[in-house]
This record gives C-alpha cells, structure tokens and sequence, in this order.
C-alpha cells in the first residue's frame, strides 16, 4: 500500500507523545486511522454505489415501459441480488471454519 508502511510508526509517535492533551492524541490518531481505513473501504463502497445506481436506473426505465415491466425489473434484481449474497455468506462461512479447523489442527 503506497503511504501506509509508516503508518503504525506514526500512529505509535502519536499516542506516546504525552506532551499533548489525550483528546488532541486521540483525535490525532482517529485521523490517520480514518485515513488507512478509508483507502481499504473505499473499492468496496464504490462496488455498492454502482450496485445501487445500476439497479435503480433498471427500475427507473422499466417504470416507464409499464407496471407489468417494473415488477419483473424488480423481481429480476431482487433475485439477482439474492442469488449474488447468497453465494457470498456461505462462502464467507466455509473459509471461516475451514480457516479455524487449520489453525485448531495446527495448535492440537
């Protein structure tokens, strides 16, 4: 990550420093946490701001074709969209066992 290898660096320099006030030493570290997190954040808003964007622009024309259309737009992206988390939670679920079953067969 470009920038953030002195991170942790300046992050501790800031909460040792006690020279200053603990709220500006907190406010300061807020800061450059905020900073870090916002660059690791930031791809995943921007996936689901186009998500929501495509989706209500679909619904948005599809209203104006008729009722019958907007509620198949509307059925299609809500199973869409089902079909699409419902991939990602088990997933999601299976590396985190399959994860912890390593690290307890690792520790036994």
């Amino acid at each position: 990550m470009a920038g953030g290898g002195d991170t942790p660096g300046r992050l501790e320099s800031i909460l040792t420093d006690t020279s200053a006030p603990r709220a500006e030493r907190a406010w300061a570290a807020g800061a450059v946490e905020l900073r870090l997190l916002s660059r690791l954040a930031a791809p995943a808003v921007v996936v689901y701001m186009i998500n929501y964007v495509m989706s209500m622009s679909t619904q948005i024309f599809s209203g104006h074709l008729g009722n019958l259309e907007l509620a198949a737009a509307s059925l299609g992206n809500t199973g869409v969209q089902t079909f699409a988390y419902g991939l990602m939670v088990p997933t999601h679920a299976l590396l985190h066992l399959s994860s912890n079953s390593f690290v307890m067969c690792t520790f036994t």
